[in-house]
């Protein structure tokens, strides 16, 4: 063979082979929170997810899982790109797997980049924080909004160690547990229980503000540059773009790993 030949289809051949495989994904997997149900989730973060697609040139799909640690597992096996999480779940990815990188803060209806979790009973419920027993509804162990808010809110009450956690997998049935009675209180972010404040639920006592929920990209599978386009493309998302957004409707706000820290040091000490 010629050898003016030969040399562009070796320089071709290394070119592809070393250029990262992310850039040849055909699809990219996007995992939400299930802080809602399913259809009700993907339909709420479809828009914004289309949006990132468009701008990427990659499609992105969303998949369900019901499961904070399985959220985690799947992104650490690399059969996830993209997650949003809440900032204890992210902070506990962040320790077992550096390669998760915080893309953009999700601004709450206030357009403030942090949240409060809600300590929560029925009208007809206890009436104060010294009336609170066990057991107490939680969404997940995981969530920011389980174990960690409820420590939080409760860990002064005696024998606070002891107490029993039903988890009933999302804000949502938190919520509706309490109203219906079967649980008499539970710890649940606090924008989700202003929804059910018409079902007479009632919100007896919020956390600090915490930073809100966080899309993480997966460093593992996605190139320096699209984690860089992905943020910068969610922080530049204005008011005109995201106003037929569910997830997203508020904005973005730039995110640094530092804004963890209260959760990096919770993590060590045990929370």
């Amino acid at each position: 063979m010629n050898k003016k030949i030969i040399l562009p289809f070796i320089t071709a051949i290394f070119i592809l082979c070393s250029w990262p495989v992310s850039s040849f994904a055909a699809e990219l997997i996007y995992i939400p929170l299930p802080i809602e149900d399913q259809e009700t989730v993907i339909a709420s973060h479809s828009p914004m997810v289309n949006y990132l697609a468009s701008k990427l040139g990659v499609p992105i799909k969303i998949r369900y899982e019901k499961e904070y640690q399985q959220i985690l597992q799947l992104f650490k096996e690399g059969k996830a790109d993209i997650v949003q999480l809440g900032p204890l779940p992210y902070a506990t990815l962040k320790k077992e797997y550096p390669q998760a990188l915080p893309l953009a803060i999700i601004n709450e209806a206030d357009g403030k980049p942090d949240y409060t979790c809600a300590l929560v009973t029925a009208f007809d419920g206890p009436q104060s924080v010294a009336e609170i027993q066990p057991p107490l509804a939680l969404p997940q162990a995981l969530s920011t909004c389980g174990d960690f808010s409820a420590k939080l809110l409760l860990g002064h009450k005696p024998g606070f160690e002891q107490w029993e956690y039903k988890y009933l997998g999302n804000h949502s049935q938190v919520a509706l547990a309490v109203i219906r009675g079967e649980l008499k209180a539970g710890v649940m972010k606090t924008s989700v229980a202003k929804k059910y404040q018409n079902l007479a639920l009632r919100v007896l006592q919020e956390t600090q503000p915490v930073p809100g929920l966080v899309m993480v990209g997966n460093g593992a599978t996605l190139n320096p540059e699209q984690i860089k386009q992905l943020g910068q493309l969610l922080v530049d998302a204005d008011a005109q773009t995201t106003t037929n957004w569910i997830v997203g409707h508020d904005g973005f706000s730039a995110v640094a790993v530092q804004d963890f820290d209260l959760f990096f040091h919770s993590l060590q000490s045990g929370y």
